[in-house]
């Protein structure tokens, strides 16, 4: 029962006592004290119902921003993740120093150093060279 459902109840009560509203005494304060709650009441009902609509919003601006975090952040893991990560990804060279060839993965060419598994060789990775866009320099370390 809202508080609107209940002023209008005790208003019926009042009503049926049949006191005159227009004398001064009790019944002209029960009077006043009633149009009072019953204006409370309406005020009230209509917070609720305010805060029943942002409710509502609020969930579809949580929905809303769920699904922007799973377009973000799904998007990324989905970069990073190994499956998606392939040997065509990787730079295929030849060791300067055994001839094994090398997968060089972008770890190894930010570093621009380039150790072989194979023979321990160390070699530095440049891209000066304009024919092919790379050349590997022997380090003397």
């Amino acid at each position: 029962m809202t508080i609107s459902e209940k002023v209008a109840y005790i208003q019926g009560l009042f009503d049926g006592l049949g006191l005159d509203k227009e004398r001064p005494g009790e019944a002209r304060i029960l009077f006043e004290v009633l149009d009072v709650l019953k204006e409370a009441g309406q005020r009230l009902d209509g917070m609720d119902a305010a805060m029943d609509r942002f409710g509502e919003e609020l969930d579809e601006l949580r929905d809303t921003v769920v699904d922007l975090e799973d377009a973000a952040f799904d998007s990324e893991d989905d970069r990073d993740s190994d499956s998606d990560y392939s040997e065509d990804d990787r730079l295929q060279l030849p060791c300067p120093t055994c001839g094994e060839d090398l997968l060089v993965d972008d770890e190894a060419l930010t570093a621009g150093l380039v150790v072989c598994p194979v023979c321990g060789g160390k070699f530095a990775l440049s891209f000066d060279d304009e024919r092919d866009g790379s050349s590997c320099e022997e380090d003397m370390d």
